[in-house]
């Protein structure tokens, strides 16, 4: 980003310091110039914006039977076909729900895909127009101090603003649900209902979504930096997984434009002759301006679709018409000889990361009910490993979130393919990822090591239609001993 420009407008932000001086309203002078001092830069960014902030009302089910209640929150359009960002937060066990926008009536929304461990979720609504997106812009380059602003529906107060600036900066902080790590501290005022909406910079960029504040202080609240967005965005719509057809196609989400980063051996992009360095401008007759665009235009796809698309490669423009292969998935394991449980192994030590456990002797071997820090507790409860293995039990076909939640670290693998990968030495957190699995038994490994202070592991899913739960001990099981 051109930072000069962007200082010029942050000082007209913050002080209204464009248009005549701040006694306009005692100088003679015609109503219209009193109206012009007034629309300063602060109040033009507003307007631009405005019209890109959804505001979302749902209803959730409550103990009592035909009670539901009320919450609130907000989104920002993202794409002019009805695509809004949120948190997960907001949207999570709604019974139904509608997003509202400036100038349109109330819409019911879909969720189209969500990641609890960041906190994020895809809606989308139909319209019979196209709306106004904001622009997605960069938060690696932020600036202690340069004005941002959020526009919200605090305690349902919808088409609420608030200014402030930049207050900090790498923060961390945990939601109900997640523990994220690069959130932007700023001073604009979050009431509940805010979540899920922009912070907005002064260019009319959104860097953030507006997710949480600290209650025991003051104009200390936090948004998620919308490169993390970007960051993990392919991952939270798995557009492949989740439709369960194979193009072979990876962008680079930092990018201006939608730059291909990898192409699969053997996909359908790779036979195209598309490659690293490409960039895609265009698909389905659907003009692709970012990596957003890109993945958006998949959903929905399945596999023997044709999807065309039309790329550049420095001056050179190139097309074609792929027709996407059916995802390869594992096939499940017969039942026979099958018990519950899980196979355990427990090895003394220290390590910094998850050892090579096929170069260690266990000290312990057993059977447990689930994968737990505790199936095997030396004396000592410090410097020890546990290995787990055995089959897990998909109840149908469809994509799975899987998340293991461990101190210190721990990894998920299914079928020889790591999903979920939490290692390192750290306190409590939740790690995620997705796997396309058919009804049945899947091979499974589980391994976790404490090297000292508190333990903990939990091994968690989201089953297609249902929300994230601990896997029960009724899907863990291991061949029969002879």
């Amino acid at each position: 980003m051109n930072r000069r420009p962007s200082l010029v407008i942050s000082c007209a932000l913050l002080a209204g310091c464009t248009g005549p001086s701040s006694d306009a309203h005692t100088q003679p002078g015609s109503d219209g110039d009193l109206r012009l001092a007034r629309n300063t830069a602060t109040v033009q960014l507003i307007e631009r914006t405005l019209p890109s902030v959804g505001y979302i009302q749902i209803h959730r089910q409550s103990d009592q039977p035909g009670v539901l209640h009320v919450a609130v929150g907000s989104a920002s359009v993202i794409h002019e076909s009805g695509y809004l960002l949120t948190n997960e937060h907001v949207i999570t066990q709604a019974a139904h729900g509608q997003v509202a926008l400036p100038g349109h009536p109330p819409m019911g929304f879909q969720t189209i895909a969500a990641l609890s461990s960041e906190d994020l979720a895809l809606i989308k609504v139909e319209s019979p127009i196209p709306l106004q997106p904001i622009r997605l812009g960069r938060s690696d380059d932020l600036l202690l101090g340069e004005p941002v602003l959020v526009i919200g529906n605090p305690s349902g107060l919808s088409q609420s603003v608030s200014t402030g600036i930049v207050s900090g900066l790498k923060r961390s902080t945990a939601t109900e649900g997640a523990f994220l790590p690069s959130m932007i501290q700023t001073s604009a005022a979050v009431s509940g209902g805010n979540s899920g909406g922009p912070l907005i910079n002064a260019v009319g960029d959104q860097i953030g979504v507006v997710t949480s504040k600290r209650h025991d202080a003051e104009n200390i609240n936090f948004a998620i930096a919308v490169d993390r967005v970007r960051e993990v965005f392919a991952d939270m719509l798995s557009a492949e997984l989740r439709y369960g057809f194979r193009l072979g196609i990876a962008l680079d989400m930092f990018a201006p434009a939608a730059v291909v980063q990898t192409v699969a051996e053997g996909s359908p992009a790779a036979t195209a002759g598309i490659a690293p360095g490409d960039v895609i401008v265009a698909m389905d007759g659907k003009t692709i301006r970012s990596g957003f665009d890109f993945h958006l235009g998949l959903i929905g796809q399945k596999a023997g679709a044709v999807a065309k698309i039309a790329w550049t490669r420095g001056a050179e423009e190139k097309s074609a018409e792929l027709v996407l292969a059916e995802l390869a998935l594992a096939e499940p394991v017969p039942n026979a000889g099958m018990v519950a449980g899980i196979r355990c192994e427990g090895y003394a030590g220290t390590w910094d990361r998850l050892p090579d456990f096929a170069q260690l002797t266990p000290v312990h071997t057993g059977t447990a009910e689930t994968p737990t820090a505790t199936a095997y507790t030396p004396e000592v409860r410090d410097h020890y490993a546990l290995r787990f293995t055995g089959f897990l039990e998909v109840p149908q076909e469809g994509l799975y979130t899987f998340y293991t939640s461990s101190d210190d670290g721990s990894r998920l693998r299914i079928n020889g393919e790591t999903v979920v990968d939490n290692d390192g030495l750290h306190g409590a957190r939740r790690h995620s990822g997705r796997v396309r699995l058919k009804k049945g038994l899947h091979a499974v490994e589980v391994t976790f090591f404490e090297q000292s202070g508190d333990e903990s592991l939990e091994v968690s899913w989201e089953v297609p239609g249902l929300a994230r739960q601990v896997v029960p001990k009724e899907a863990w099981f291991v061949r029969e001993a002879r």
